[in-house]
């Protein structure tokens, strides 16, 4: 007994300055909990992995969940990296456009957590959804500072590749040629928001901002319109004002 007492001291004290190790470690970063997939350079502390989402094709590939370590009162974060989980090219474009922006975006702020800084994102979120077999991802952004925003991507649901114009238009349900539809949406938002010019489109101011609207729009991208998921289908357009300056608008049709 007289020779493991000796042993079970040192044991005891190796035991103790591991766990004040290991607990000033943990001070130091940002509480919460994370999974990551397919990163093996795994930022932040946390024992338990959040459960990952996978629908619709699109799964959750960095998962981030907990209290922002300088706020008083206190605030939490969460973030969620969502991935499409298809072969195609146009899928695998999406996905870099993803990591590089908002995958940044979450080291980024982790990042400045574990300075005891500010970081960026206080929310991102995801939702996904498949109209007439086309996959659409929605990623939601909320920023520290209380700013919102959100990015869509369009798929083939089956193949991972892009969908056409034509085809977005039929899954919303919308006769007529793509083109005749959004300007006369175009031309219908203008009017409403500037008038008639006095009741003719001579005016120059006038005719050149509404000019500028149109072609803007030539030719239509899939890049710049999405289904909702109530199946209608939003189309972001730059109208420009007849005394200069722009703003981004999204028309929702039918």
């Amino acid at each position: 007994m007289r020779r493991l007492l000796p042993l079970c001291l040192i044991l005891l004290l190796l035991v103790g300055c591991d766990l004040r190790n290991r607990q000033n470690s943990e001070d130091f970063f940002p509480t919460g909990t994370y999974e990551d997939n397919d990163r093996s350079d795994k930022i932040g502390m946390g024992e338990e992995p959040l459960i990952p989402q996978e629908r619709n094709a699109v799964k959750t590939v960095q998962s981030y969940a907990g209290e922002v370590p300088m706020t008083q009162p206190v605030r939490s974060y969460s973030y969620q990296l969502p991935m499409i989980d298809l072969a195609g090219a146009h899928a695998a474009g999406c996905n870099r456009d993803i990591e590089d922006f908002f995958g940044s975006m979450i080291r980024s702020s982790l990042e400045s957590m574990e300075r005891y800084e500010e970081p960026l994102l206080e929310r991102l979120s995801y939702s996904s959804f498949t109209i007439s077999g086309i996959l659409t991802l929605r990623i939601d952004r909320l920023d520290f500072d209380g700013s919102e925003s959100q990015a869509w991507y369009t798929v083939d649901a089956a193949t991972g590749e892009e969908v056409s114009v034509n085809r977005l238009f039929a899954a919303a349900g919308i006769s007529g040629e793509p083109q005749t539809v959004v300007d006369a949406a175009v031309k219908k938002l203008f009017v409403s928001r500037y008038g008639s010019a006095g009741g003719s489109d001579a005016d120059t101011p006038y005719s050149t901002a509404l000019f500028r609207t149109t072609e803007a729009l030539l030719p239509l991208s899939v890049n710049r319109m999405h289904l909702n998921e109530n199946g209608s289908l939003t189309v972001a357009i730059e109208l420009f004002a007849p005394k200069g300056g722009s703003t981004v608008e999204e028309l929702i049709l039918p």
